[in-house]
C-alpha cells in the first residue's frame, strides 16, 4: 500500500502500512546500481499525515515528488477533497496542495479515495485520476489535473473500477488493467482504453497466449517498457481475507497487437503478494519490492531478467547484455577445432604406429604369462578370474569413494574444563514504555534503563549503552508502543569466574527500570555471542571486538527483525518478574565446502561462535512495586564452566576408505593365490619395466657392468651343462663354471631379493674371534687337500640325479628347448 514513483534508476516510496502501523509517513529511496541496490531514508520537513493506498509520481523536471489520495487517520470514512502534497528534493520540504475551498459534488471536485490510479503524462505535465473508492462509493469518474493541480472533468469510464492499474502509452492513450468491477474481478479478455485526443473510452478485446489468459487480479504491479508493452506482476483476488488468494506470476500485454504474452519463468520466484511496488529501473530488468499477503509483510527486493526470462538470485548489470544464444562464429570455431584435433590424433597414430604396436605386444606379454608345463585352460581361467576380481574391486572402489563424497557431516562436542567463561552480548528492548513516568518515585523519572552488577558486587553498568532507534528500530508484532533498546557489550577482558575471590563474579544480575504504571509493556531480551552480534555493526559500537558477520548476514538479520521473525535466543519478560537465563558459548567449527575435506586429514574449517540458552521466568508478582522501584531482575550465568567446541567432521573420508580398499585388495589377492597358486613377484616395478630409450638402456648397462657373466651363462636362464658340445670339459672347468654362476646368483639375490644384514653380521663376528673358536668347524674335521676341487662331490652323481628327476619333460626342455640359450664355445 506504499505510494511509489520512478525517477531514472530510483524508486521513491512513501507511506503505506506495515506490521506495527496502519498508516506511516516514512519516505525512502531505492536505487538500482550496477551490482545490486542501495536503500536510503530521506529526511523530511513538515511531512504530511501518514497515509496508505496513495499514488505518487515524480514531475518531469525531476524536482518534486507528488503524492495524491490515500487514507489516513483523519480522512478514513470522511468526505474530503483529494489530498495532494509535494516533496521538493532540494529543500527536503513538503507542501500541501489540497484545495479545501471546492464545493462538494461539483464537477471539478475530486473525492479523496484509495485503490485508484494517478497516471502522469510527462509530455504535457498532466495527471489523470481514475476510479478508486472511499469505503462507500466506487468511482468511474476521470479527472485531469494540470501542473498547478487545476482540475478538469473528463468523460467517465463505461464501468467503475478500484484496485486496478492505469498505464500511459507513448501515444498518450490510457490502458486500464485488472481491478474490481461491479461484477467482480475485471476480465483479462478485454481492457478499457481512453484516448485523450477524442476524450472517449473504448473496450478493447485482447487475444490470449495459445488460448490462455492471465489470471484476473487486483492490487497488482503494472509497468510499461519502451515497446509499449504493459508488464503486470502479482495481485490478489480481493475476496474476504480468509479466502483471499495471491499471485506471483508475470504477464505481458502487447498493445501493438493487443495480445497477451505469458512467458515461461525460470529461477526462484518471489513470494505471492499484493500491493507491491515495481519499476524498470534500468530499462531491462523488472524490480519488484515489498507488498504483503494476509499478515505477511515483505521487505525483499526481487529482480526479473527479461533476456533470460528468469528471476535472479545475484544481480549483475552485464546479464542484460547477452541474448542467451550461441553465435554462429562460436559454432564454426568449435567445428574447425574438432576437425583439427581429429587430424592431429590420426597423424600421431600414424607417426608412432611402431611404438603403439610395441606397446600392445608388451601389454599382451605382461598379461599372458603361462608357466612352463601349464595348460592353456589354467592360464585362461586365471585371467578370467583376474578380470572378475578387478571388476569387483573397481565397484567397491567406486562405492567407497562415492560414500566419502556423499558423506554426511556429524558434530562432535569437545569440552575442556575452564575456571573462566566469556560473557555474551545482551540486548534489552523496552516495548510500550513511555520516555518517562508521569509520577516521579524516589527521584526516579521512570525512563527505561538497565543496571548491571555481578553476584560479588562488581558494577558492569558501564558496559551498557543505549541504542539509537533512528538508525534501526526492531519491530515487535504486539505493537505496544515506543521501542527503546539497550545493549550490554563487555570487553574481552571481562569474564565470569566459577570460584570466589578477587574476580568479576560468577553471574550477571540485570535490573530493569521503567514506568511502573505501564503493566502492559514488555521487555524483549536477545542474547548474542560477541563476535556474532549484528547490533555492533548496525549501531557502530566502535569497539575492538571483531564481528564475523558479513554485510549480507546483517541485512538478513535486519529483515527478520523488521518482520519479527527472530526465534532463537529471544525471550520476553513481563514487568514485576524474576527471570533466569543460562548460556553456553560454543566454538562451532564448520567444515568448509572444499575438496581437501574429503581426504579426512587436517580439515579446513570456519570457526563460528554460537550461543545456547535456557530461560525461565516466574509469574508477575502483584506486590512487587510496593517494595521495588524497578521492573524486575534477570540473572544471567554460564551453564557449564568449560570451553566448548563443536567440531564438524565427515562420517566417511578417503582416509577411512584406504583401510577398506586395502582389506578388499588383500582378500582378492589371497583368493587368487588360493585358486591358482603363488607367482613370485619381480623386484622390478613399473618404472623399471616400462622405461624406454636412454632410461631403459641405462638399466641394462648397469646390470651388465655390475654382474660379469663371461661364458658361464646366466643363472636360471642358461643351463649349467651343454650336452651338444663336442669338447668335453674337465671337472675343474665345470666347477669353475658353477662357481661363477653361484657368485652371480648370490650377487643378484643380494641386490634384488634378500637382505644380507645377518650374513654381514656373521662375517663381522668371525673377524673378531679366531677360527679355532668357530663352533661350526670341529678341529678334527678333514679338509680336502691337493687338486681335488671342493665342489667335486656335487657332480659325481650328476647324471644319476638328473635321470631320477621327477619331471623328465622339464629335463628334456632344458636340454632341447628352443628358448634355451646354449653356449657355442666350450673350454
Amino acid at each position: 500500500m506504499m505510494a511509489s514513483a520512478q525517477a531514472n534508476s530510483s524508486l521513491y516510496l512513501f507511506g503505506g502500512e506495515n506490521a506495527t502501523s496502519r498508516y506511516s509517513s516514512d519516505l525512502y529511496k531505492l536505487t538500482q546500481t550496477s551490482d545490486g541496490y542501495t536503500w536510503s531514508i530521506l529526511p523530511q520537513t513538515n511531512p504530511p499525515e501518514g497515509t496508505a493506498s496513495s499514488q505518487a509520481y515524480v514531475t518531469s523536471d525531476l524536482q518534486n515528488l507528488v503524492v495524491m489520495g490515500g487514507m489516513s487517520k483523519s480522512t478514513v470514512g470522511v468526505v474530503s477533497p483529494l489530498q495532494i502534497s509535494s516533496y521538493n528534493f532540494a529543500s527536503q520540504t513538503w507542501t500541501s496542495h489540497t484545495n479545501r475551498n471546492q464545493t462538494v459534488g461539483s464537477a471539478s471536485f475530486i473525492y479523496n479515495r484509495e485503490s485508484f490510479s494517478a497516471t502522469y503524462d510527462r509530455s504535457s505535465q498532466t495527471t489523470y485520476v481514475f476510479g478508486g473508492d472511499n469505503s462507500s462509493v466506487v468511482f468511474s469518474s476521470l479527472h485531469k489535473l494540470d501542473a498547478n493541480f487545476q482540475v478538469t472533468p473528463l468523460t467517465s469510464a463505461p464501468e467503475a473500477r478500484y484496485g486496478h492499474t492505469t498505464s500511459i502509452l507513448s501515444s498518450g492513450k490510457l490502458v486500464v488493467l485488472g481491478g474490481v468491477a461491479s461484477y467482480g474481478l475485471a476480465t483479462m479478455k478485454q481492457v478499457m482504453v481512453y484516448d485523450p485526443s477524442s476524450n472517449a473510452w473504448t473496450q478493447q478485446n485482447v487475444s490470449g497466449f495459445s488460448g490462455m489468459y492471465p489470471s484476473t487480479t487486483a492490487d497488482h504491479v503494472a509497468v510499461v517498457n519502451s515497446d509499449d508493452q504493459i508488464i503486470i506482476f502479482g495481485g490478489d483476488s480481493r475476496s474476504v481475507e480468509r479466502n483471499r488468494q495471491y499471485l506471483n506470476s508475470i504477464a505481458i500485454l502487447d498493445t501493438k497487437t493487443w495480445s497477451w504474452i505469458i512467458p515461461s519463468i525460470g529461477g526462484i520466484p518471489p513470494a505471492r503478494r499484493a500491493f507491491a511496488v515495481g519499476g524498470l529501473l534500468d530499462g531491462s530488468h523488472l524490480t519488484v519490492a515489498f507488498g504483503g499477503a494476509l499478515n505477511n509483510y515483505y521487505n525483499d527486493v526481487n529482480t526479473f531478467d527479461f533476456s533470460q526470462s528468469s528471476w535472479l538470485q545475484s544481480f549483475d548489470s552485464s546479464s542484460s547484455s547477452s541474448d542467451g544464444t550461441v553465435s554462429k562464429g562460436l559454432i564454426a570455431g568449435v567445428t574447425v577445432a574438432g576437425i583439427v584435433l581429429l587430424l592431429i590424433i590420426l597423424f600421431l597414430i600414424w607417426k608412432f604406429q611402431s611404438y603403439l604396436r610395441w606397446l600392445v605386444v608388451r601389454i599382451h606379454n605382461d598379461i599372458w604369462k603361462p608357466r612352463t608345463g601349464e595348460p592353456i585352460w589354467a592360464e585362461t581361467s586365471r585371467l578370467i578370474s583376474q578380470v572378475f576380481f578387478l571388476f569387483i574391486f573397481i565397484m567397491f572402489l567406486y562405492f567407497v569413494i562415492r560414500q566419502a563424497i556423499k558423506s554426511p557431516n556429524v558434530t562432535q562436542r569437545i569440552e575442556y574444563a575452564s575456571a573462566t567463561v566469556d560473557v555474551p552480548d545482551v540486548r534489552f528492548c523496552f516495548d510500550g514504555f513511555p520516555a518517562q513516568s508521569e509520577i516521579i518515585m524516589n527521584g526516579d523519572n521512570g525512563a527505561p534503563g538497565i543496571s548491571c552488577m555481578t553476584d560479588n558486587g562488581y558494577s558492569c553498568t558501564s558496559f551498557i549503552q543505549k541504542l539509537d532507534m533512528s538508525v534501526f528500530q526492531p519491530t515487535f508484532s504486539d505493537s505496544l508502543g515506543a521501542v527503546t533498546c539497550f545493549l550490554f557489550r563487555a570487553p574481552d577482558s571481562f569474564k565470569l569466574t566459577s570460584t570466589s575471590g578477587a574476580n568479576n563474579g560468577s553471574r550477571l544480575l540485570f535490573t530493569m527500570f521503567g514506568d511502573l504504571q505501564t503493566t502492559y509493556g514488555r521487555i524483549h531480551l536477545s542474547v548474542y555471542p560477541k563476535n556474532m552480534d549484528p547490533n555492533a555493526k548496525v549501531y557502530n559500537t566502535n569497539d575492538t571486538i571483531p564481528v564475523y558477520m558479513s554485510q549480507a548476514d546483517v541485512l538478513n538479520w535486519q529483515t527478520a527483525e523488521r518482520n519479527d521473525l527472530q526465534s532463537e535466543n529471544v525471550f520476553t519478560i513481563q514487568p514485576s518478574t524474576y527471570s533466569a537465563l543460562s548460556y553456553d558459548i560454543v566454538d562451532h567449527r564448520y567444515l568448509q565446502p572444499v575438496g581437501w575435506n574429503y581426504v579426512g586429514f587436517l580439515p579446513i574449517t570456519n570457526s563460528t561462535p554460537v550461543i545456547e540458552t535456557s530461560f525461565r521466568s516466574e509469574a508477575p508478582n502483584p506486590n512487587y512495586t510496593t517494595t521495588h522501584t524497578d521492573l524486575g531482575l534477570i540473572a544471567v550465568y554460564p551453564s557449564s564452566w568449560a570451553t566448548l567446541i563443536d567440531r564438524e567432521v565427515k562420517m566417511y573420508t578417503l582416509l577411512n576408505a584406504l583401510g577398506f580398499i586395502g582389506g578388499i585388495f588383500s582378500m582378492l589377492i589371497a583368493v587368487q593365490v588360493w585358486l591358482f597358486g603363488f607367482r613370485p613377484r619381480s623386484p622390478w616395478g613399473v618404472v623399471h619395466r616400462w622405461s624406454t630409450g636412454s632410461r631403459k638402456q641405462s638399466l641394462l648397462t648397469g646390470l651388465q657392468s655390475k654382474f660379469k657373466t663371461t661364458d658361464s651363462g646366466i643363472p636360471l636362464v642358461h643351463p649349467v651343462h651343454h650336452r651338444s658340445g663336442e669338447v668335453q670339459e674337465t671337472e675343474a672347468q665345470r666347477v669353475s663354471r658353477v662357481e661363477e654362476r653361484m657368485q652371480i646368483l648370490e650377487l643378484l639375490f643380494k641386490s634384488y631379493y634378500v637382505d644380507d644384514e645377518v650374513f654381514r653380521s656373521l662375517d663381522n663376528a668371525n673377524k673378531n674371534v679366531g677360527t679355532h673358536d668357530n663352533p661350526f668347524l670341529a678341529s678334527s674335521e678333514k679338509i680336502p687337500t691337493g687338486n681335488q676341487n671342493g665342489f667335486s662331490h656335487m657332480f659325481s652323481e650328476r647324471q644319476s640325479l638328473a635321470s631320477a628327476s621327477s619331471d623328465p619333460n622339464a629335463q628334456h626342455l632344458l636340454n632341447t628347448g628352443s628358448d634355451v640359450h646354449l653356449r657355442n664355445d666350450m673350454r
